[in-house]
């Protein structure tokens, strides 16, 4: 009998405790938790940002599942809207960029491997004639238009008051960084910071529709010029 007494109260702790849980997990669900859109620290100086958008990028969406990682990607871009990462003097690094030769990096680029690296784009553009705009505009014949200018798509305020064509020098500067070159503008990758890396994408995007041609590469006394 006693026996039986027990039994008849384990079931019932157990049964309230399995009450209490439930219920705890169907409030949980049914209210959802709220995180505050607010960095715990600041993305200054050379500090590596808290969010890789590259990375964001070529897992979208699975990788935004949870309320707290969209939360947080939503604080970044708040954060860093309008700013430009501070650049960070090298030593010796000076004098590499002042011999950097964008028609010496084209001509050596590889349009194969440039459109390789440009399927982490994929989620927002499109790439062939006709197609339509994603996130971003459809990048068919991008090279040598005019920025800003791809018929149907929604620029930012940023984007559309860049005056200038999408020329090979200037594509190449804003694939190092969209938003320290451009800062406003909506463009969420964090850019290539390889020349090659970004000469390769560069090449690929020539393919794509009537460019123009390739810078021609720079000869020795032309680049004593530069120098």
């Amino acid at each position: 009998m006693n026996r039986s007494r027990w039994r008849v109260a384990l079931f019932c702790i157990a049964g309230w405790i399995g009450l209490f849980w439930g219920l705890h997990f169907f409030f949980d669900s049914l209210m959802g938790k709220r995180y505050p859109a607010r960095l715990a620290y600041d993305p200054v100086g050379d500090m590596p940002p808290p969010v890789d958008l590259a990375t964001v990028q070529r897992g979208w969406p699975d990788s935004m599942n949870e309320s707290r990682e969209r939360v947080r990607l939503a604080a970044y871009l708040r954060k860093m809207e309008g700013q430009a990462p501070a650049l960070v003097a090298t030593p010796g690094t000076a004098p590499a960029l002042a011999q950097l030769d964008l028609g010496t990096l084209l001509a050596g680029a590889d349009a194969n491997a440039g459109e390789g690296k440009a399927r982490v784009c994929v989620s927002c553009h499109t790439f062939e004639q006709g197609g339509p705009n994603r996130t971003g505009p459809n990048l068919w014949g991008v090279v040598g238009r005019d920025i800003a200018s791809h018929s149907g798509f929604s620029y930012s305020e940023a984007m559309s008051s860049a005056a200038g064509t999408w020329s090979y020098a200037r594509l190449f500067d804003y694939l190092a960084s969209p938003a320290r070159d451009m800062p406003g503008n909506r463009m969420g990758f964090a850019g290539l910071r390889r020349p090659e890396d970004r000469a390769a994408v560069i090449r690929y995007l020539a393919t794509l529709g009537s460019s123009p041609p390739l810078p021609q590469p720079q000869t020795p006394d032309h680049a004593e010029e530069a120098e």
